[in-house]
């Protein structure tokens, strides 16, 4: 016969007080060895009806029981649960149902589980009066279940021993079951993670992607595997990416009933893809057509796509003048990119080591405590740079820094920079030799074209004065004995002229070769104006008695420039023979200086201004473009039309300006621009 025991908390409020109230010392068929009926008084603690069977069940007799305590042969308790009812019968009381496994050692030393459910009353004050209950032999059920969880155990062991993630979730997504893998991945224990959803392991950039794969997955009706790939972050913090096969669980009715979804870890296989792909494209556009600006962006770019690079910057450096250079800086609070001799910034120290480095704020404190190196610049809270190398040599360093968290850069970022910095080391190599072969090409083109001019100078302008030197000399020779004094007289001041003229020119031309082959170094040395322009005109002075040409000095006597000795006489020569050879006879030259501060530099301003023949609008325009060409003067003389030029470019490197003003017709003025040797001596 089989017994079932109610649960009291199925029962009606009426019915369970019958069932209970049946349990008395009458009941004495009830006899399986199996079940216990009982009945204790809460009071004296003392069972006041136990059924035969407990003789079997527990080898002890209720008196036996009753003198050394029942709770004297538990030696466990599983578990237990207790609730309170408010029974309506006659009138209403208050019950407790109770519910407890026990392991019991029986009088012959067997252990055995046993389960109790019972009854208690309790009086209007809320003491209990007397419990009813049954106790039932649980052991065959209990081993039962523990081969259950013994199956289950070494089933979780084998999954447990899986490299591959192993997730079971519900239909909420709530995760029931996960191997000791996927703990690890999630960041935590098992108990942990167990009973959270998967949502809170999605980072959040990545949620509007998961609820759409989720939308679609429970809407899936055919497919009982599915595929997918996205990042997980752990409790920990860390963003892993996983590729997953999700195994669908239906009932019979088709309805998803729970998810086992295997996973893998792809997140340094998807690491290692993009930095390849970034490098392929990297080299790539170091093959193309794009500039060094639009290479070092796209490189900006593409770090940008491996990690946080607001702040970044490409330092080069430049061995012929020692100096760190910053071709590419990007930054939110350093604007300064100017070059800078090399310092005991971090960049240098990458630089000179020629080994990456990672700099948290803490330990840049000590290093420029330990004055290692000193503080450039804004303090970063990281700071990660990595050398830019060609053989083993360091050609630059590039750097990237966050000002507010110093957990954007790791050892994980680092390795990354290390990795992709000798490919982008090479790129920038490539385009820096390209930049400098179509810089040499255009610096070959104008050369060439200055040859060509040049050539056309010389052959042109160079035969006029040599012409008339051996003209004249040639009428000398053959006439001299019918030749007047006069005329005598009159040819060879032609012939002086013609010589003082080529001379000039040669000059000229020395002067333009010595600069072409990079001959001229600058060194700058007081000069006095007044001394340097009173020598200029003494050597002049024939010319000028030529023409009759009023000269005005106006110079101040106690100023000097500070500039090259032999490129400044170049300059002077050529501006005042320039002058004097474009007046008409009887013209007038004026020539005055003025002092004045330019910021913190102080200057002297020499203004030569003549009425001659001036300069018309087409050659002024050819004088902006720095082309040479040769004009006669207004007695014939001829030039080379590298005077001009010269002076320019002298000027230029003297750290001068000089500008012309001129009308066609009225005159020109010259204002020659240099600075002042009161500062260099002040």
């Amino acid at each position: 016969m089989q017994e079932i025991t109610p649960d009291p908390s199925e029962l009606d409020n009426t019915s369970a007080l019958k069932f209970f109230d049946s349990l008395s010392s009458e009941s004495l068929s009830f006899n399986s060895s199996d079940y216990v009926m009982y009945k204790l008084d809460c009071k004296s603690g003392e069972y006041i009806f136990m059924s035969p069977s407990i003789k079997s069940l527990t080898g002890y007799s209720r008196r036996e029981l009753n003198e050394r305590g029942f709770k004297s042969i538990v030696k466990e308790i599983s578990s237990q649960r207790q609730n309170r009812y408010k029974l309506k019968g006659g009138k209403e009381t208050d019950a407790e149902e109770f519910y407890a496994k026990y392991l019991i050692q029986t009088k012959a030393g067997e252990f055995k589980w046993i389960e109790d459910n019972s009854f208690t009353y309790l009086d209007e004050s809320g003491e209990r009066t007397t419990t009813e209950g049954i106790l039932r032999d649980a052991s065959a059920l209990q081993s039962f279940v523990d081969d259950l969880n013994d199956e289950k155990n070494n089933l979780d062991r084998i999954f447990d021993l899986s490299n591959t993630i192993l997730i079971q979730l519900d239909k909420n997504l709530t995760i029931v079951m996960i191997n000791k893998r996927g703990s690890i991945v999630l960041g935590g224990t098992k108990q942990e993670i167990i009973g959270m959803n998967l949502e809170a392991f999605i980072p959040e950039r990545s949620k509007n992607k998961f609820n759409d794969f989720v939308d679609e997955l429970l809407a899936e009706k055919k497919l009982d595997t599915i595929y997918s790939e996205g990042q997980i972050r752990s409790l920990e913090n860390k963003i892993e990416t996983i590729e997953w096969h999700n195994t669908l669980i239906r009932d019979k009715k088709g309805e998803l009933v729970s998810i086992i979804a295997a996973g893998h870890e792809i997140t340094e296989r998807r690491k290692e893809e993009k930095i390849r792909n970034i490098i392929s494209e990297i080299l790539e556009e170091a093959n193309s057509e794009k500039n060094l600006d639009e290479f070092f962006n796209f490189i900006h770019e593409s770090i940008g796509r491996l990690m946080k690079a607001e702040n970044f910057y490409i330092a080069y450096y430049n061995r012929e003048e020692d100096l760190l250079t910053f071709p590419y800086f990007v930054d939110k609070h350093e604007k300064d990119a100017s070059p800078q001799k090399l310092g005991k910034g971090l960049t240098e120290s990458v630089l000179m080591t020629g080994r990456s480095k990672l700099v948290d704020r803490e330990l840049d404190d000590k290093l420029i405590k330990s004055e290692e190196v000193d503080l450039i610049g804004p303090q970063a809270e990281i700071w990660l740079g990595v050398p830019l190398k060609i053989q083993d040599k360091s050609i630059g360093v590039m750097v990237v820094q966050d000002y507010e968290e110093v957990t954007t850069y790791g050892e994980t970022e680092q390795q990354i920079l290390d990795v992709v910095a000798y490919p982008i080391s090479r790129a920038i190599e490539r385009k820096i030799v390209e930049a400098e072969r179509e810089e040499l090409i255009v610096q070959l083109k104008e050369l060439n074209e200055s040859k060509d001019r040049l050539f056309s100078l010389i052959s042109h302008d160079l035969r006029n004065p040599f012409n008339s030197l051996l003209g004249f000399a040639e009428i000398l020779t053959t006439e001299y004995d019918v030749l007047t004094r006069e005329e005598i007289r009159e040819y060879l001041n032609v012939i002086n002229d013609s010589s003082q003229n080529l001379y000039g020119m040669t000059n000229n031309l020395l002067h333009y070769s010595r600069y072409q082959l990079g001959k001229y170094t600058y060194n700058p040395i007081e000069k006095n104006v007044k001394e340097t322009i009173e020598g200029i005109l003494e050597a002049q002075k024939n010319h000028i008695k030529k023409k009759d040409i009023l000269f005005i000095n106006a110079i101040d006597e106690e100023i000097s420039f500070y500039a090259d000795e032999n490129m400044l006489n170049v300059v002077l020569n050529n501006i005042i023979g320039n002058a004097i050879k474009f007046s008409a006879p009887g013209g007038s030259i004026s020539i005055k200086t003025e002092k004045f501060s330019d910021e913190d530099d102080k200057k002297i301003r020499l203004i030569l201004k003549d009425s001659g023949t001036g300069i018309s609008e087409e050659n002024m325009e050819r004088i902006e473009k720095k082309e040479m060409f040769s004009n006669p003067g207004t007695m014939r003389e001829f030039g080379t039309g590298l005077g001009l030029f010269l002076s320019r470019d002298f000027t230029s490197m003297n750290k001068g300006e000089l500008e012309i003003e001129s009308e066609d017709g009225v005159g020109t003025t010259v204002l020659l621009t240099l600075p002042s040797a009161e500062l260099q001596t002040s």
